[in-house]
């Protein structure tokens, strides 16, 4: 998996970063903790098994912990702090939550720019999984986050 230079990223905001001053950012933990991101990227590459979007890879892609730690303090970073967050997440409406899974992010001109695929039709496959998955009428969805603080001397 591909990742600009989370070093150099990390560098520079260290760099503008105020003494004393604290950085906050947060990553998705992988598929296995956030199922509909797995459910996404394998309906996206059955739907597009030559060239699937990869947009359902790259957010869940960056979740090691001691990598990203390491590239802190690698950046100057200090007093570290790392929660892994979990909860589940209400979902009312499973067609409306499956519809924004599609069209509610760049993976929607990711399916245009590819062509032959009904975005609607996967709308109705990733309901389809939601359901299998999770139940005739799931009401909750399980996710997971890291959350990171980092300190400026």
């Amino acid at each position: 998996m591909f990742f600009p230079d989370k070093e150099k990223s990390y560098r520079e905001v260290h760099r503008v970063l105020a003494p004393h001053g604290r950085y906050l950012f947060s990553v998705w933990d992988s598929h296995r903790r956030n199922p509909f991101g797995r459910l996404m990227h394998a309906i996206m590459s059955d739907f597009f098994p030559v060239d699937p979007p990869q947009f359902y890879r790259v957010p869940f892609g960056y979740h090691l912990i001691d990598p990203i730690k390491e590239s802190l303090t690698d950046a100057g970073f200090t007093d570290i702090k790392i929660a892994v967050l979990s909860i589940e997440k209400k979902i009312p409406d499973v067609a409306s939550f499956a519809r924004g899974l599609v069209y509610g992010n760049p993976v929607i001109d990711q399916i245009r720019s590819r062509g032959g695929v009904d975005p609607d039709r996967i709308v109705e496959t990733v309901a389809e999984a939601l359901r299998r998955e999770f139940g005739a009428d799931p009401d909750t969805m399980p996710l997971q986050i890291i959350a990171f603080e980092a300190g400026k001397r």
